[in-house]
C-alpha cells in the first residue's frame, strides 16, 4: 500500500491539532508537532503538523522534506493573515498540492477570501469533525490529479 505524506499548517489556535484528531489513529502530540497516521482511499497517511510556534518555526522546514500534499488551517474568524499568506507561498514554492480549510464556520460562516484565486477552499468545522475527512480524500484527489468538486456541507 502507497503511503503519503501531508503537511498541515496554521496559526495558533487554528484549529490544527482539532481536526488531526478526527482523521489520525493515535495522534502524538509534542510542543513542537503533532504527528498521525491513518488510512483513506487505499493510502497510507503520515500527517504532520509543526508548531506555530516562533521558536519552533525550523520545524516547517523539516517536516515539509518529501511531502505530498498540504493543508493550510486558517481560522475563518481572523481570515487571512499575513503567516497565512507566508504559508500559502511556502506550500506554493514547494510545488506540491493543497487546499484550504476555512476553519471555525460554527463561529463565522461567511466566505473566507484570499489574494490566491486559484485556491481549493473547504468550510470546515474541526471542533465538531465537520468537513475535515471530505476536505483530506479532496486533498488526495488532487495529490492523484484527479477532478475536484467542492462538496456542499451543512451547518
Amino acid at each position: 500500500m502507497e503511503t503519503k505524506k501531508i503537511l498541515v499548517l496554521g496559526d495558533s489556535d487554528a484549529g490544527k491539532r482539532t481536526a488531526l484528531k478526527h482523521i489520525c489513529n493515535n495522534l502524538v502530540e509534542t510542543e513542537a508537532a503533532s504527528y498521525g497516521k491513518t488510512t483513506l482511499n487505499h493510502k497510507k497517511l503520515q500527517i504532520f503538523s509543526p508548531s506555530s510556534a516562533e521558536r519552533f518555526r525550523f520545524m516547517k522546514d523539516i517536516l515539509s522534506k518529501n511531502m505530498d500534499g498540504a493543508i493550510i488551517i486558517i481560522d475563518n474568524t481572523q481570515g487571512v493573515t499575513s503567516s497565512c499568506e507566508e504559508m500559502i507561498d511556502f506550500v506554493e514554492e514547494k510545488g506540491v498540492p493543497y487546499l484550504i480549510f476555512a476553519n471555525k464556520q460554527d463561529l463565522n460562516n461567511s466566505p473566507l477570501y484570499t489574494n490566491y484565486p486559484d485556491i481549493c477552499i473547504l468550510p470546515t468545522e474541526a471542533i465538531s469533525g465537520k468537513g475535515v475527512v471530505e476536505g483530506l480524500n479532496m486533498l488526495l484527489q488532487l495529490m492523484e490529479s484527479e477532478p475536484v468538486k467542492i462538496p456542499t456541507i451543512s451547518y
